[in-house]
């Protein structure tokens, strides 16, 4: 079961999208023709359980709109595979990249789903 708010903390994560990226990210959204930094990860970057996760810790820090790429679980496939938000992190006047596990790649052992990186899909004949 996929739970997205915690009973009576009052937390909400404001989901969204930017694209055609099939990835829910935190928001609240962000315009992406303005100038803008990229904040791109896992859960960390995301922020899952915190009321205000590092992208907007930077943004109010330095005035500057920092747009939330952080995805629960997300691996590194999942956003190099997103033309949309390599896009968006290409245009970004600078991009923060999260150090991800190599756990949630795709290997010649196991292949994880494309853009939900935590989802197992098959096992190779290897293992």
């Amino acid at each position: 079961m996929k739970r997205e708010t915690i009973d009576g903390a009052g937390l909400t994560y404001a989901l969204c999208r930017y694209g055609m990226s099939r990835i829910m990210f935190r928001g609240p959204k962000r315009r992406l023709d303005n100038p803008y930094f990229a904040c791109i990860g896992g859960t960390e970057t995301y922020g899952k359980f915190i009321d205000r996760p590092f992208p907007a810790l930077i943004e109010k820090d330095i005035g500057r709109h920092c747009v939330n790429f952080g995805c629960v679980n997300g691996g590194v496939d999942a956003f190099v595979n997103d033309p949309t938000i390599m896009a968006a992190c290409h245009k970004s006047d600078l991009t923060v990249v999260q150090v991800m596990g190599a756990n949630f790649l795709s290997n010649r052992f196991y292949s994880v789903h494309l853009w939900c990186n935590d989802r197992f899909l098959r096992a190779s004949t290897v293992l």
